[in-house]
């Protein structure tokens, strides 16, 4: 079993961008609500008083074209990524999952790096494959859930062959 240590997946960008575009599709928390401390203006110019809540569906802004485009529904990684293969940083209050302002969320890098350490583990170790026919859907709820679980078949990749600079290793 090959494990990876959390100083080796700072290089790991497109696992990180993956990860970043799974939140995107599905994000924990579906809905958020807030409510105004205090009268403020909106962007949109809407007035609101103190007390007034806000309800936005991060699930449902990671679909709409306004905001990430006409790709919008489709699962792509390399939305993350600048030209040159770095991360590219996108605005809190677009990227909702990790919350934004005040409210950030605190352990934000330190899940990134668990994400990856334990997501990096799976993938090289193991062939994980959606059960044929198995119907993937949201639960919407207050946590987003699978509403069917997900049907995986489990293998554990035996003689693995890389292609790493040109030469074939095999591990």
């Amino acid at each position: 079993m090959v494990t990876f240590d959390a100083s080796e997946t700072h290089s790991m960008v497109y696992l990180h961008a993956s990860l970043c575009e799974s939140l995107r599709l599905y994000p924990p928390i579906p809905f958020e609500h807030k409510t105004a401390a205090a009268a403020d203006v909106l962007p949109s110019g809407k007035e609101l008083k103190a007390g007034d809540q806000v309800l936005f569906f991060t699930y449902s802004m990671a679909r709409m074209e306004g905001v990430w485009g006409k790709d919008c529904a489709e699962f792509r990684p390399e939305r993350w990524l600048t030209a040159e293969g770095r991360l590219r940083h996108e605005p809190p209050y677009r990227f909702f999952s990790f919350n934004a302002g005040p409210r950030t969320c605190l352990g934000k890098q330190m899940v990134f790096v668990q994400m990856k350490t334990a997501a990096a583990a799976v993938l090289w170790n193991f062939a994980v494959d959606v059960v044929p026919g198995h119907v993937v859907e949201p639960k919407l709820s207050i946590v987003l859930h699978m509403k069917n679980g997900l049907a995986v078949r489990v293998r554990r990749r035996d003689d693995v062959v890389l292609h790493i600079s040109g030469k074939i290793n095999t591990v």
